[in-house]
């Protein structure tokens, strides 16, 4: 009798859940919003089904500004960025705090006080980084510098808004961090499609589908400046299926622009990811190597895209950002606009959250960070804050690889996780190179999946890392080796002038062609010079061995 009570329960709950789908897809068609589904998908990936539903909140909410904001700089790009301001210095909202070069953006003060230290710190949960930490005292007054608009920017040239959107600091904001200016600069005269990216693939996540909500004619003032930029006429708004306000309101903000369209994709992780998305809107694959834009692709998340209407009509460099807050049980949800280095502990006692015996994670719940030190402050591309006692990141015991090959057959990117995992552990750079560690998106699938709990992600971190030291000293090897050659040729070609074998006044091609002998003479020296050392080398090795032999 239990058994066909509890058949029954779930014959009715599934019967509901039949009959609500078809009432909400009947009213869509009554209403006239007829959702857009893609007719292509990609290669593995996890179904939205399976994993816990976004309940997005409508409303967005502000916080007290803290008493202190930590602003963290990365140590490896404190070598590129130049820190212009010094303890005891007052600073209004908006300054620079720091410069950058052509690959980092500058940073920003979000608030105006005073400077009370810069001082160096570790954080073990990230990757164990050094950051320089810019600690501003607030005055309560929130003062800003005179910001520059450009309201009438089809006035100037694209280069100046260009140069503009870097000098506000604006990054992708979907968690690459990549330079948007140099992404512009990329696709000039390549991009013929804009994709404009408000897919949140991971759960708990609302902060893009609040943005959408509140400013649609902001985003799409946004996506005219990189249109007029990129000089592109087609633009692709995508959305998840479900997001029905954002829906609404980019429907009624978009009934003037023809070349604008609204593309609704199904929930799957990690559809949100650029190289998904594509695959599911035009059924390309990007291959191995190459990027959006050699398909003549180019995609911008849709925060990002907001910041980009902000610096330009605005004046405004990127300080703040909507970020998801949501509690240990999952009951509250708030999307907050918070600065750029406000303390994540602040932020959890101003939204009232009890994190006593919980877990915060920084990002979602499949690709965050779990957070051991509340003092770390948020960062540019952090969309979400996650307090909670569910057991979504395990620490449990990494047990042998039992070549199930589960993580390959989910890798969206086809990709053979267990391989690089073999590579990665013995750092078999070159297997490991062959195998398109690179191409690795850092969805944390083949984590999830793993029967072993093998840390994957960690171990492909660790041979990428390993891998662009490598390039790094190979490129400063060349780089060297290239300016030694110069100058031993410059002191060599002077020595022939000085003995007068060579005219200073000979014609050019008689230079170019003195150049190449002496070119080829200093190679051929440094070759002598190299075996000669060799030699040296050996001979001490021998001496050595034969000490060694003696004290036997």
């Amino acid at each position: 009798m239990i058994v066909l009570i509890n058949f029954l329960n779930k014959f009715l709950y599934q019967c509901s859940n039949i009959f609500t789908n078809f009432i909400k897809m009947c009213s869509c068609f009554v209403n006239r919003k007829i959702f857009y589904r893609e007719k292509h998908r990609f290669y593995g990936g996890i179904d939205f089904v399976s994993m816990k539903i976004n309940r997005s909140s409508s409303k967005f909410h502000n916080i007290v500004l803290p008493k202190n904001f930590f602003i963290l700089i990365d140590d490896v790009i404190t070598l590129k960025n130049k820190i212009v301001v010094n303890v005891g210095q007052l600073v209004l909202r908006g300054q620079i705090l720091a410069l950058g070069d052509n690959n980092i953006a500058p940073v920003h003060s979000p608030t105006s006080g005073l400077i009370i230290a810069i001082v160096k710190k570790k954080f073990s949960f990230f990757s164990k980084k050094y950051f320089s930490i810019i600690n501003i005292k607030t005055d309560g007054k929130d003062n800003c510098i005179n910001f520059h608009s450009f309201n009438n920017y089809k006035c100037f040239s694209t280069s100046k808004i260009i140069q503009l959107i870097y000098n506000s600091g604006i990054i992708g904001l979907g968690g690459a961090g990549f330079l948007s200016s140099k992404k512009l600069k990329l696709a000039i005269k390549k991009a013929h499609t804009l994709v404009i990216n408000a897919v949140e693939s991971e759960p708990y996540i609302t902060s893009d589908d609040c943005l959408v909500q509140h400013f649609a004619k902001e985003i799409i003032e946004g996506c005219k400046i990189i249109t007029w930029i990129l000089k592109i006429k087609c633009v692709l708004i995508v959305l998840e299926d479900g997001k029905h306000k954002a829906y609404i309101k980019l429907k009624k903000e978009l009934k003037l622009f023809s070349n604008f369209s609204i593309r609704q994709i199904k929930k799957k992780y990690p559809s949100g990811s650029s190289k998904q998305l594509i695959q599911i809107l035009f059924n390309k694959e990007i291959p191995y190597g190459k990027h959006s834009i050699d398909l003549g692709i180019v995609i911008f998340n849709v925060s990002t895209v907001f910041s980009i209407k902000r610096a330009v009509i605005n004046g405004e460099p990127l300080i703040e950002r909507i970020v998801t807050i949501s509690d240990s049980e999952l009951l509250y949800q708030k999307n907050v606009l918070i600065r750029i280095g406000t303390p994540i502990s602040h932020v959890l006692s101003e939204c009232n959250i009890n994190i006593h015996n919980s877990t915060v994670i920084i990002g979602g719940p499949i690709t965050g960070r779990i957070v051991n030190d509340l003092s770390f402050s948020i960062l540019k591309t952090n969309s979400s804050i996650l307090c909670t006692k569910l057991n979504f990141m395990s620490n449990k015991l990494e047990g042998p690889c039992i070549r199930c090959t589960e993580c390959s057959r989910l890798c969206p990117i086809r990709l053979l996780p267990e391989q690089l995992y073999f590579y990665s552990k013995v750092s078999d750079h070159k297997k490991s190179q062959e195998y398109h560690i690179n191409e690795c998106i850092e969805c944390g699938i083949c984590e999830q999946v793993c029967p072993s709990n093998i840390p994957l992600i960690t171990y492909f971190k660790k041979e990428q890392s390993k891998l662009n030291k490598i390039k790094f000293k190979e490129n400063m090897s060349k780089r060297f080796k290239k300016l030694f050659l110069s100058r031993q040729s410059r002191l060599y070609h002077s020595d022939l002038i000085h003995k007068n074998i060579v005219n200073s006044n000979s014609p050019l091609d008689e230079q170019c062609n003195n150049s190449i002998i002496i070119n080829n003479n200093i190679e051929r020296i440094t070759i002598q010079k190299s075996n000669y050392f060799r030699k040296i080398e050996l001979k001490a090795a021998i001496s050595r061995a034969k000490l060694k032999k003696d004290m036997k």
